[in-house]
């Protein structure tokens, strides 16, 4: 008899990560649910990954290579075509899942017939970490955000208008317990994908490769489900793609020129590759493929954009150039348009961790409440010092300690 095929797919492509790996694997091995296969995609790196996932000899592990270098895109994509699951997910080599992830999300399927369902995340702060903000966080610390455990569901056209919010390209009614699927925060049906490879064949040919996904999802279901509960930890370190200390200057310039590998912009009418910009251009290049005739509102964008780079701007990012194509871009425009832009621009006039507190209170209030968990669920950070973890894998260990302390679904 053929054999049956996983419920879940966990997807994990890797490249040059064998330092980090065995935490992201272990946290997929551990699992409370474990009818899952974990495929991991080695996109030709030159270290010792192949031994590091040779040395779990687990079957639940599919291991696959490439001789050459793949892209980051080109990895995800060849890890996602030899998913078998019934519903499949993603993790960074780098991250961890809490351990009661799949088993959560299990019971959430089958009771509300979802075929997609997202989840909030927390961030593990390796090293010394300036957020957008310009706080330095320490290394070694957890930053959980607020939540409730409750599960909200939204129709599909719902989830669409909050996700232009989030990046500033409409005015939607705000709706707190939202958070938008950026492959690991979620987990989707397999079908979900070939309705999408129907209109886009690469799922992952923009950058950053997890957005164009994140808004493509919402064309292909009728409703999404939201936990409100943390079950996924991100490492933050200057590895990763967004801002940091190690990326001042023009580093995280030359990071996404170097993943854009030559390409321009094409939805957007600025073309300048920093994260806000490139995530804009991927959301609407899958409103152009699926023929979506929402409006975007450009005035707001221009906003967003200019708010970004004073944020990026206060924390030693170099923009000077951006700022100067923002002004050329702009002046193209009607004199109408431009002042309507630049009064949007004074309405949010001031400090920039003012706006911050208003835009982003969890991100400022926590970090006056470095404390111990409390059953209150506000967002704050964690030292692990104080409480005894020193990775990614034990603070996910430590994340759900607390919850089967306090009887927490």
């Amino acid at each position: 008899m053929p054999l049956k095929n996983p419920y879940f797919s966990v997807v994990m492509p890797t490249y040059n990560r064998a330092q980090f790996l065995p935490l992201a694997i272990k946290s997929v091995l551990k699992q409370t649910f474990d009818d899952f296969e974990l495929i991991v995609s080695n996109g030709g790196s030159t270290d010792n990954t192949k031994n590091v996932v040779a040395d779990f000899n687990d079957p639940r592990i599919r291991y696959i290579e490439s001789k050459v270098k793949l892209d980051i895109g080109d990895n995800y994509q060849i890890a996602l075509n030899e998913a078998k699951g019934e519903y499949i997910t993603f993790l960074g080599d780098d991250d961890a899942f809490i351990s009661t992830m799949l088993d959560r999300v299990y019971q959430i399927i089958k009771s509300s017939k979802a075929e997609i369902v997202s989840f909030k995340f927390c961030n593990y702060y390796q090293e010394d970490y300036v957020e957008t903000d310009g706080t330095t966080i320490s290394p070694n610390s957890l930053f959980i955000p607020s939540h409730t455990g409750e599960l909200n569901e939204f129709n599909a056209k719902r989830a669409m208008e909050l996700l232009y919010n989030v990046h500033g390209l409409n005015k939607a009614n705000w709706a707190r317990k939202f958070s938008f699927p950026v492959l690991a925060n979620a987990v989707y049906h397999h079908e979900i994908f070939s309705r999408i490879k129907r209109i886009k064949e690469h799922l992952f040919a923009s950058t950053p490769a997890d957005m164009y996904l994140a808004s493509a999802v919402f064309y292909v279901v009728d409703s999404y489900f939201c936990l409100d509960e943390p079950m996924l930890v991100w490492t933050r370190w200057s590895g990763n793609s967004t801002a940091s200390p190690q990326k001042k200057g023009n580093g995280l310039r030359r990071h996404y020129e170097n993943l854009l590998n030559g390409n321009t912009l094409k939805a957007t009418p600025l073309k300048f590759a920093l994260p806000l910009n490139c995530s804009i251009n991927a959301i609407l290049q899958a409103k152009e493929d699926f023929k979506d005739e929402s409006r975007v509102d450009w005035v707001l964008y221009f906003k967003a954009i200019h708010f970004d780079l004073m944020s990026l701007r206060e924390i030693g990012v170099n923009v000077t150039r951006e700022f100067e194509e923002f002004e050329s871009v702009l002046a193209s425009y009607s004199p109408e348009f431009q002042t309507e832009v630049r009064r949007e621009i004074l309405d949010y006039s001031g400090t920039l961790k003012q706006r911050l507190k208003t835009k982003l209170p969890s991100v400022v209030n926590f970090l006056r409440r470095i404390s111990k968990f409390r059953s209150t669920h506000d967002s704050k950070i964690i030292s692990g010092c104080n409480v005894g973890f020193n990775n990614v894998l034990e603070a996910a260990g430590y994340i759900n300690q607390h919850k089967t302390n306090n009887h927490e679904s």
